[in-house]
């Protein structure tokens, strides 16, 4: 995993999408609003892997469709190298989107099966055909085909004829035709099997060396997204709940939801299952429709007092730990953050 440079190539700053909620047939009225993503920031590097965990619905896929432009934020800046890209005109729009791509949760149906796999990959040259002339398509096609593992003489199969790690290998070369800098990972490798996930992140992790690639990986396993991020971001509800380098998010997490998250990852070995101390969560977890007030974990947290109903904590370095070169010193949104030992994989 490559070093990130100081300058952040894509910054985020208070991201909101709320989904309105409408009654009625002939007159239709708003009566509310699904808070997806509400008021998310972070910034993403040069070169770096940033993971995004959380249960599912806590907003992750809606952040990957914000930061792609296949919805449109509520509030809040996207910023690509300063400019703000939620705010771009469609050809400038165009322009940018060359450079964030985007690999998708599904490899059976985010491609089309009625195309080849050398019309799949070669589609974005359709749109952007600066970068590869019409005579020079096919031989950049069987190059990406070569570069993510698969047989370059492939280039006339179809999409079924694959299997399901195989199609996102053809995926992720559709991503890197247009030589992006940024690709947005939506839990690429969940719907595929244990050891051809580890081939299928092994294959992101060469590629990101070799192109010098920045990722957003979006995941609800915590395994796999220690195994590639250099840093994490943990989402609960729409809001950010911790962020940190992977051994500050793992070795010493600060809020009651990680370490939750933390304790329920399947411990490998039988002899440290005895002594691990599992945290297990009261409750469902709320509507986006109608969030607690304050902190939206509180409804859930064994820690929550009635500060935590009334005012909704920031995602700051706990000032306990502002002074402290432990790892524990990272932003945290909970008032009352501190370390708990969590055993996990």
């Amino acid at each position: 995993m490559a070093e990130p440079t100081r300058e952040p190539i894509l910054q985020v700053r208070n991201l909101v999408k709320h989904f309105p909620l409408t009654q009625g047939v002939l007159f239709r009225r708003q009566i509310g609003a699904v808070k997806a993503v509400d008021d998310v920031s972070f910034d993403l590097y040069q070169g770096e892997t940033l993971g995004i965990v959380g249960e599912s619905g806590c907003g992750k896929s809606t952040v990957a469709k914000l930061l792609m432009s296949l919805e449109k934020p509520t509030s809040g800046q996207i910023l690509y190298k300063g400019e703000d890209i939620a705010k771009l005109s469609s050809r400038a729009l165009k322009a940018v989107r060359r450079n964030i791509q985007m690999v998708f949760q599904d490899p059976y149906t985010s491609l089309n099966p009625r195309m080849t796999v050398g019309d799949i990959i070669g589609e974005p040259f359709e749109i952007h055909p600066e970068v590869a002339p019409k005579g020079d398509r096919e031989k950049k096609v069987r190059e990406l085909l070569d570069v993510v593992g698969l047989n370059p003489e492939y280039i006339n199969r179809y999409p079924h004829q694959f299997s399901g790690g195989q199609r996102q290998r053809i995926g992720i070369a559709r991503g890197l035709a247009l030589n992006p800098e940024i690709i947005i990972c939506d839990e690429p490798v969940s719907a595929l099997d244990v050891s051809v996930q580890a081939q299928v992140i092994n294959l992101m992790d060469r590629l990101q060396n070799e192109f010098d690639l920045s990722y957003l990986f979006i995941a609800h396993d915590l395994s796999i997204v220690r195994h590639i991020s250099d840093r994490v971001g943990v989402m609960y509800l729409g809001k950010l709940a911790e962020i940190g380098s992977d051994t500050e998010i793992y070795d010493h997490p600060t809020h009651p939801y990680t370490q939750a998250l933390l304790s329920a990852v399947p411990q490998p070995d039988p002899a440290g299952r005895d002594s691990r101390e599992r945290i297990i969560l009261a409750g469902d977890v709320p509507s986006p429709a109608n969030p607690p007030s304050g902190c939206r974990f509180r409804t859930r947290c064994w820690k929550a007092e009635a500060r935590c109903a009334e005012e909704a904590p920031l995602l700051a370095i706990p000032t306990r730990f502002a002074s402290d070169d432990s790892g524990a010193s990272h932003p945290s949104a909970c008032h009352f953050a501190e370390e708990k030992d969590v055993v996990h994989a």
